[in-house]
């Protein structure tokens, strides 16, 4: 017997709900399940699973569809596979770029007819039956397997459209394993047939940005600022390459380019921790006021801002001295308590559960905080939000906890990289950054991560080994030891830069370092491995020859 697949309509308008329901029934071998709202559908979830979501991008005073299916996957509610297929009568530019960010499946646009309904939906279950063992290999955690079976597919006579589906799905595959390199390949492939894909321009973006090639990104980016599709988004992830050079005047920029009312949660995030960084305290808490009051109707919407308020007042009162904490945390307490009130969802009580404990943490009072982590809601993390994570880990570190505090660290650490928006992924590895130097676990993480990319360099991973001394370097900037392992590895992988890293002033760092004999020696056979070291030295030299430093 055939397994049905089941789909999930998500739509809040009853009548259109009913007329999707009763088109898709005629088809056959479906099991099809209807909800009005994205809540509804989160209750059922922790119970069984879809393999198809049909979502309307307006659901009424709530958060919209694409919030859904961002909150939906960062949660773990929905699998890998998941398909996803997005409707809308709103043709916005702004909303139709919202749409393809989060990479549906199928979007259609209103007024559609049952035929490009049926036509579009049977394209995607010949789709998933072609990709049905890649599929189940992903939702397994198997993606070698996963790329192997797309691969022995794509060797086959298939339609243009089949193929450009599994392309597109062999691409992600190779992303997700570090093959950043063959991604790009795929991509650049894509937009050589046609450069108005936007799915491929996000991908070959996101390989960039992970391979740390900020200068083709930056140029990648340039490109995209005419469309009206592309063009917020592409502000959005400027701002965040700005961000991480500590180009804060440039952040600010770029992100001025976007209108408040349209900004992101996590843009409006950056736009705050980029006030802040310039000691601007006031202008982030107005515009995360102004953000509270444009989503005042919208619950779920009004209420992050609120946590997001509360967790700015935090990091005021963490700021601080000990004496001159006492407003900062009230107002805390007191939006967190907004943000949390009439909330049943286990989620958002940990949450500000673990604000509340971080609140007693900066107040000296450890018992009280110690008291609130032993609740049982809060030692369940498998479906908690990085910012719990990273809230929780400064906790436990304040309490001694080491463990437990490096365990969720790293958690958080890796939903980070799940996050699909640039200012997302940035603002939460920025916070992980500053948990793990004030929570004195600074050298210990670089250690960590320092022999990670140690071992990852030794099996040939270079692009794995790069990000883990990156993130080393980033917590002990002066050690010279991480800083020559970062320098071998952008030379074997003939990089002259990794992000913000630029291998110029690795070099200069180390020449500059006192360094230990083994390390000299190190240094010293790299010189004579890869002259371009000279050439740097050489060039410095000559430099500072032409332009002599005049005594005071």
């Amino acid at each position: 017997m055939v397994q049905k697949i089941r789909v999930a309509i998500i739509e809040d308008n009853a009548t259109a709900r009913a007329t999707i329901r009763s088109h898709l029934i005629t088809m056959g071998n479906l099991e099809v399940a209807s909800f009005s709202t994205g809540s509804e559908l989160k209750n059922v979830l922790r119970k069984q699973h879809f393999e198809l979501l049909i979502f309307d991008f307006h659901l009424g005073q709530r958060r919209n569809g694409v919030e859904w299916v961002q909150a939906l996957r960062q949660a773990d509610f929905i699998r890998p596979s998941t398909g996803i297929i997005f409707l809308t009568a709103d043709r916005m530019p702004q909303t139709i770029g919202q749409i393809i960010d989060i990479h549906p499946d199928l979007l259609l646009l209103k007024p559609y007819t049952i035929n490009s309904l049926q036509r579009g939906l049977n394209h995607y279950l010949e789709y998933r039956e072609q990709a049905s063992k890649a599929l189940m290999y992903l939702d397994d955690g198997y993606c070698d397997r996963a790329i192997s079976q797309v691969q022995q597919q794509l060797q086959a006579p298939l339609s243009a459209r089949l193929r450009s589906d599994l392309e597109k799905l062999q691409a992600r595959l190779l992303l997700q394993v570090h093959q950043y390199a063959e991604a790009l390949d795929i991509y650049q492939r894509v937009l050589q047939q046609s450069d108005k894909v936007l799915w491929a321009q996000w991908g070959k973006l996101k390989c960039q940005f992970l391979m740390g090639n900020w200068p083709n990104c930056q140029e990648s980016l340039d490109a995209m600022l005419d469309t009206l599709l592309t063009r917020d988004k592409a502000f959005e992830w400027l701002a965040c390459l700005s961000f991480e050079q500590a180009a804060y005047e440039k952040t600010e920029y770029y992100l001025d380019h976007i209108q408040d009312s349209e900004l992101s949660l996590p843009a409006t995030r950056l736009k705050t921790m980029t006030y802040q960084k310039q000691n601007r305290v006031l202008e982030s808490i107005d515009l995360l006021q102004k953000k509270r009051e444009y989503n005042r109707s919208t619950k779920e919407r009004f209420d992050e801002f609120t946590f997001e308020l509360a967790e700015f007042y935090l990091s005021i009162a963490q700021n601080s001295p000990m004496n001159n904490r006492k407003e900062s945390l009230t107002q805390a307490r007191k939006l967190a308590g907004v943000a949390a009130r009439s909330q049943g969802d286990s989620l958002v009580r940990q949450r500000h559960d673990y604000l509340l404990a971080y609140s007693y943490v900066l107040e000296d009072q450890g018992d009280k905080a110690r008291s609130l982590t032993q609740r049982e809601h809060m030692q369940v993390f498998n479906r908690s939000s990085a910012n719990t994570l990273i809230t929780a880990a400064r906790v436990y570190g304040a309490l001694g906890n080491e463990t437990q505090a490096l365990y969720l660290l790293d958690m958080a650490k890796v939903k980070s990289e799940l996050g699909e928006m640039p200012a997302e992924q940035q603002t939460l590895q920025s916070r992980l950054i500053n948990a793990e130097k004030e929570s004195g676990l600074a050298h210990s993480r670089a250690d960590i991560f320092n022999e990670q990319g140690q071992q990852l360099f030794v099996k040939e991973a270079y692009q794995q080994a790069l990000a883990a001394f990156y993130h080393a370097l980033q917590l002990r900037p002066s050690l010279p030891a991480i800083a020559l392992n970062m320098l071998q590895t952008l030379l074997v992988e003939q990089q002259s830069s990794y992000r913000s890293v630029l291998l110029n002033d690795l070099v200069q760092q180390i020449h500059h370092s006192e360094l230990s004999e083994t390390n000299q020696q190190r240094f010293a056979r790299l010189q004579k491995k890869y002259p371009q070291i000279n050439e740097v030295l050489m060039a410095a030299t000559h430099a500072n020859a032409a332009n002599p430093v005049t005594p005071p």
